[in-house]
């Protein structure tokens, strides 16, 4: 569908030098990278970008209130407002699924950047959608994004779970609520053998996070015949898989009194309730009261949410991370396993990996390293985007230092 240029299109001229993220293939356009006023530009309308010659480098959406002020979502002329232009990306983004999860009916569907559609995701659960609009552009094409998603995907139903510190950037209010369709309160999915009760309308993100679901089917085979501690549990899942391989006893540990509900409720969907045990509280503070203790656990799991969605915030979180992973390592019996995670995608691998090392020599352990995961292909990563790989995860067995 690429179209000769278009004179209704505004377009967003770039400053000399500061073109290459856009040629690169990085979508993203920061507005101290236009040479015009930005603030001019149409709130979530479709623009062209262009260097400082004039050179065409791609067309999409923006918004002159964000740092990010356009979103490039082709780099050809096509019309990113017809319904045809999603419909094609979504087949993409299915027939992908298709290929690597050729069983699986309950998965991510749509990765927004990681997808060529910024701003959008999609999970799905059965016959339902769970759908996250993170832009003020997305936003402006509800419509026709909707013609598309039915066209591609036929749900049963659809419901937005659009809300967190993405909307805010973009000057957006949070929306939790049915978009079309008639979709029940709550969907049973299958993870890795699994069953999980996952709320459409209640809990957090999107309802259950998929992207660690192949570091959770990999661990779930040292926890044979251990107990296991989860923390920063969610809804249980590392226990759960573990308990499903032949784990002898799980305690999984949230803040949230509700996740702490619904990890209970799982349990005892997938019957392991007499070997399961959900407690809330903070997470630190509870690994500091097990080594008060002198517990120790075959298996520890610390999978936090992001301790760093800032840049500036990144120091303070690798002291955070240090703190835990030293206690967790600490409780860990000697020969077991931690299985550590950051999802903070501002703390570079490098600088996570020297504060586990750090917190190894304060625990006095020694460490040895048996997988290194990221996020589950369903949460593709583009080469060109670092952004789209965030999530860092760690199998490691821990052994007394002598």
């Amino acid at each position: 569908m690429d179209s000769p240029a278009q004179p209704d299109i505004p377009v967003v001229r770039l400053r000399q030098n500061r073109d290459k993220r856009a040629r690169s293939g990085h979508p993203w356009v920061f507005s101290n990278e236009v040479a015009d006023d930005v603030k001019s530009l149409p709130r979530g309308g479709t623009v062209d970008v262009v260097d400082h010659r004039g050179a065409f480098l791609g067309r999409g959406y923006a918004n002159p209130n964000s740092l990010i002020c356009v979103r490039l979502l082709s780099r050809t002329r096509t019309d990113v407002d017809h319904p045809s232009f999603y419909a094609e990306r979504l087949r993409s983004a299915l027939g992908f699924r298709q290929a690597m999860f050729p069983d699986r009916h309950s998965l991510r569907l749509v990765h927004a950047e990681g997808d060529g559609l910024p701003g959008l995701v999609i999970d799905r659960y059965g016959d339902y959608l769970a759908v996250q609009l993170t832009t003020l552009g997305m936003e402006h094409r509800r419509a026709v994004l909707e013609e598309a998603i039915k066209a591609v995907f036929e749900p049963a139903g659809a419901v937005f779970r659009s809300q967190g510190r993405a909307r805010s950037l973009e000057g957006l209010d949070d929306e939790v609520s049915v978009w079309f369709g008639e979709p029940p309160d709550h969907v049973d999915i299958d993870e890795n053998g699994v069953t999980f009760r996952v709320p459409l309308l209640a809990g957090q993100k999107t309802g259950h996070f998929f992207d660690q679901a192949t570091n959770r089917r990999f661990a779930r085979e040292l926890c044979v015949g251990r107990t296991v501690l989860d923390v920063y549990s969610n809804t249980g899942g590392w226990a759960l898989h573990a308990l499903h391989a032949g784990a002898t006893h799980a305690i999984a540990v949230d803040k949230s009194e509700h996740c702490c509900h619904a990890m209970l409720d799982n349990a005892e969907l997938n019957l392991f309730h007499d070997k399961f045990e959900a407690w809330q509280g903070e997470g630190r503070k509870v690994l500091q009261t097990l080594v008060d203790e002198n517990r120790r656990f075959g298996c520890v799991v610390l999978d936090p949410p992001a301790f760093a969605k800032q840049r500036k915030a990144a120091n303070s979180a690798l002291r955070g991370y240090r703190d835990i992973n030293t206690l967790g390592m600490t409780l860990v019996e000697p020969g077991g396993f931690l299985f550590t995670s950051s999802c903070s995608y501002h703390v570079e691998e490098d600088r996570f990996v020297a504060e586990l090392q750090a917190a190894a020599r304060k625990a006095r352990r020694r460490l040895r390293l048996v997988r290194r995961g990221e996020q589950a292909a369903d949460h593709p990563v583009r080469p060109e985007i670092p952004e789209t790989r965030y999530l860092k995860s760690y199998a490691m067995q821990v052994l007394v230092e002598v």
